[in-house]
C-alpha cells in the first residue's frame, strides 16, 4: 500500500471518528424521532396533532404557514400547466 493511501485512510478514519463524536448526542433524539415516525405507540399520532395545533397559531401569526401554502399553490399551478401543455401535444 502506498504512503499516500495510508494517509488517506488515516484522514478518513479521523474524520469519521470526529463526525461520530459530534453526532453522539443526537442518538437519543434520532431514535425517538424514528419511533414517532413509525408510530410505535398508539398515542404518537394524537400527540403530534396536538403539538401541531398548538404551534399552528404562532406559525400562522408570523406568516410562515401562509408563505408555504402560497409556495405549494404555485408549484401545483406549475404542474397543472405542464400537464395541460403535455396533453395538448
Amino acid at each position: 500500500m502506498a504512503e499516500g493511501d495510508n494517509n488517506s485512510v488515516y484522514q478518513l478514519a479521523a474524520e469519521t471518528a470526529s463526525l461520530e463524536e459530534q453526532l453522539q448526542g443526537w442518538g437519543e433524539v434520532i431514535l425517538m424521532t424514528d419511533k414517532v415516525l413509525r408510530w410505535e405507540r398508539a398515542w404518537f399520532p394524537p400527540a403530534l396533532m396536538i403539538s401541531f395545533l398548538l404551534l399552528f397559531p404562532g406559525l400562522n401569526q408570523h406568516g410562515i404557514i401562509t408563505k408555504y401554502v402560497g409556495m405549494a399553490k404555485r408549484e401545483i399551478n406549475k404542474l397543472l400547466k405542464h400537464k395541460e401543455k403535455k396533453n395538448e401535444r
